[in-house]
């Protein structure tokens, strides 16, 4: 249970010009059953306005209290915060991504209403402590980022003393650990779903080698499950409740699957993560709190493998995009170990070849093919669950942007085959592709994969680029021109080369037969703010090859 109240707010027009926040300009917002959201708008605020804001927090859960962030996305001149302590405890602030140092006061109130008489014993005093920061620079929300709570700077509370006498408490991620063993109980959970166990023993019996036995274990809780929607770290819900198909959240679907990998004698354990939105989690801030969700982590050999069966329509090593954090706990039945997320899957890869011929009126006719693996086939599967012909999907997978593209024989095949690529194919006609003149034809040789315009700014970045997932795109062409047309000019093969990416262009000119690829490969997901001007000449190659064209002379 926690409360905002006494909400106060200035702004601040010149040093003696201020208007007060009114009382209606506060209200409640009902977020679902758990959660209220308590929201206000500054008044009059305009360019040079200075806003001053101030409130109380109550709170039932004492063992950490809510961050407290110094900086915001404008500059802040002061920010302060104070705690009034009952007798029985105390908390260490820990501040986080703040180079200078906090000012801080410790204030004694009497609150007695004793007289001062040395007869008379006197209470102990009413600890408050504050904590303040001047001038604190803002903070700019870039581009593909994990989260900006990841860069502000913040103090974080963590319960140090407590009881009565106080006494000081251990804070480790040994303790954190034994505390949600003790209180959440998740390996007795997961020892319970005897139903599940005995599926998984029952569907492991059938298959010689663990790796099949584990993909169609995952392919019967992916299938069976229904997701709520809701993310959780841990779950009490029982698996014939999951297995039954009423909605359930993350943590008791994944905690289901343990409880049949298990029972397929596959070392399977809980992964606690902070998803994307929520941050990265601090391992050396030890805190209950720092999780929100649940993977599965199995390891078959010298194979790790990271799994969340709520996300339809995946595969081993293929998990949400915002579950893709960096670290994960494993909580295993006697220990724990930090492991780095690394699902190897988790990628968008695609991979075209077009055959095509350019004819003398600027359309462009021929066949397509793509492989698709990662978050695209997961997508593509998605799309045909839901009743989408292989016309639609091809058309957004490959064609997204030509609203007169024209498909003959589409076809989707490996739909259920997950350890192979997503294979999509069809006949196409794209009319007045070309630009007809005089001379010849303007052809836009990036027929498909093109980026007309680059995610990333020219400014200078100060935050590390976190994508989505690593990249992989292959494209492969051969097009044939009109009887008596040729390039006017070759272009050059070359690269572009930075750690963790490449972009490789290479060309070749056979007579009325033209041949090129492009190869785009980003292999990892973060970029520092110094390799990042590297990047940006990556994506403006990629957004320049989009844009341009060659003259076709006839």
């Amino acid at each position: 249970f926690e409360r905002v109240s006494d909400i106060r707010a200035v702004t601040w027009q010149s040093p003696d010009e201020k208007i007060a926040l009114s009382s209606d300009r506060i209200r409640t917002i009902n977020v679902n059953s758990r959660y209220n959201v308590k929201e206000f708008t500054m008044p009059a605020v305009q360019d040079g306005s200075v806003i001053e804001y101030a409130y109380t927090i109550r709170r039932r859960y004492i063992e950490e209290l809510p961050d407290f962030y110094l900086s915001h996305q404008v500059p802040t001149a002061l920010a302060e915060v104070s705690i009034t302590y009952p007798k029985y405890l105390r908390y260490k602030a820990v501040p986080e991504n703040y180079p200078e140092k906090l000012k801080h006061e410790v204030t004694q109130i009497d609150s007695s209403d004793v007289p001062k008489i040395f007869t008379y014993p006197q209470p102990e005093p009413v600890i408050k402590e504050t904590w303040r920061a001047t001038n604190i620079p803002a903070v700019q929300k870039e581009t593909y980022i994990s989260s900006l709570d990841d860069y502000r700077s913040k103090i974080k509370f963590q319960l140090s003393e407590f009881g009565i006498p106080r006494q000081t408490l251990e804070n480790s991620w040994d303790y954190v650990v034994a505390e949600i063993r003790r209180k959440q109980q998740v390996w007795l959970n997961i020892t319970a779903n005897e139903k599940a166990q005995a599926i998984g023993r029952e569907i492991a019996g059938a298959f010689e080698d663990k790796e099949a036995a584990q993909d169609s274990i995952f392919r019967f809780v992916n299938r069976n499950a229904n997701f709520s929607g809701s993310t959780s770290p841990f779950s009490g819900v029982k698996d014939e409740v999951v297995l039954s198909g009423t909605p359930s959240d993350q943590a008791a679907i994944n905690q289901t699957l343990i409880a049949m990998l298990e029972g397929a004698g596959i070392e399977a354990y809980p992964a606690l993560i902070s998803t994307r939105e929520s941050g990265q989690i601090n391992t050396s801030f030890p805190s209950f709190f720092e999780f929100n969700g649940q993977l599965v982590y199995s390891k078959i050999g010298d194979h790790i493998y990271f799994m969340d069966a709520s996300f339809p329509h995946s595969q081993p090593n293929l998990i949400p995009v915002d579950t893709y954090n960096e670290t994960a706990l494993l909580l295993k039945p006697e220990d724990y170990d930090w492991v780095a997320v690394e699902p190897d899957k988790s990628k968008f890869a695609i991979q075209i070849n077009m055959n095509a011929t350019l004819n003398r009126d600027g359309t462009l006719t021929g066949s397509v093919l793509s492989l698709n693996e990662g978050y695209l086939a997961q997508l593509i599967r998605q799309q045909r669950a839901n009743g989408q012909t292989s016309s639609q999907v091809i058309a957004q997978a490959i064609f997204d942007g030509y609203a007169d593209a024209e498909l003959a024989q589409p076809a989707i095949s490996n739909i259920n085959s997950f350890n192979e690529p997503v294979k999509l194919s069809a006949d196409f006609t794209l009319p007045d592709y070309a630009v007809s003149f005089a001379s010849g034809l303007e052809f836009r040789p990036m027929v498909v994969g093109y980026l007309m315009s680059n995610p990333f700014s020219e400014n200078q970045r100060e935050l590390p680029v976190t994508l989505d997932a690593p990249e992989k795109l292959d494209l492969q062409y051969t097009i044939t021109l009109p009887e008596g047309y040729s390039v006017d000019q070759k272009p050059q093969n070359r690269i572009v080369k930075l750690p963790g990416a490449t972009f490789e262009e290479r060309y070749e000119v056979e007579g009325q037969t033209i041949k090129y690829e492009f190869h785009i490969n980003i292999s990892r997901k973060q970029f520092s703010p110094d390799i990042y001007p590297r990047l940006l000449n990556l994506y403006k190659r990629w957004v320049n090859l989009s844009n341009s064209t060659w003259l076709i002379k006839r």
